[in-house]
């Protein structure tokens, strides 16, 4: 098995109002899945998404940011306050989130995770998106401070 991926996130502590930039590290080369679950239990993912950046595959041992720095949208800290948790998954194969998220309607730029709730991050859903995909995972943990 391969060593784990790193996840780790710019600025940390945050602060509601600034730009956050995830960094991604994989032992192997492969699509990428990002979640965030907040301190209300709301999941949220980040990647893959429908912007045109918003497919990220990332080559064994490279460091990529998200969003890169000529991304065409940016990610700025908001409410809830609290320890939220990200969840960095790399698919060795074509990433496969059937029965994890979904699109609302065509022109949706953000998949809705389909389970939610305190916990679910690290429970129902990294468990569905393991058992789907093989690879490796990270996880961080940061709270977002007034």
């Amino acid at each position: 098995m391969p060593a784990a991926a790193v996840l780790t996130l710019t600025p940390n502590p945050v602060r509601v109002g600034q730009d956050l930039q995830f960094t991604l590290r994989s032992p192997i080369g492969g699509e990428v899945a990002l979640f965030v679950e907040s301190p209300d239990g709301s999941v949220t993912q980040l990647l893959p998404n429908r912007q045109p950046d918003g497919q990220v595959r990332l080559n064994a041992d490279q460091t990529q940011l998200f969003p890169s720095a000529g991304s065409t949208f940016f990610l700025r800290a908001s409410a809830p306050t609290g320890v939220h948790t990200a969840l960095l998954y790399v698919s060795s194969g074509p990433l496969n989130l059937s029965g994890v998220s979904e699109y609302a309607s065509p022109s949706s730029t953000f998949a809705t995770v389909s389970t939610q709730g305190s916990g679910s991050l690290l429970g129902a859903v990294a468990a569905k998106v393991k058992l789907l995909n093989p690879g490796v995972s990270a996880t961080l943990t940061f709270t977002v401070q007034p």
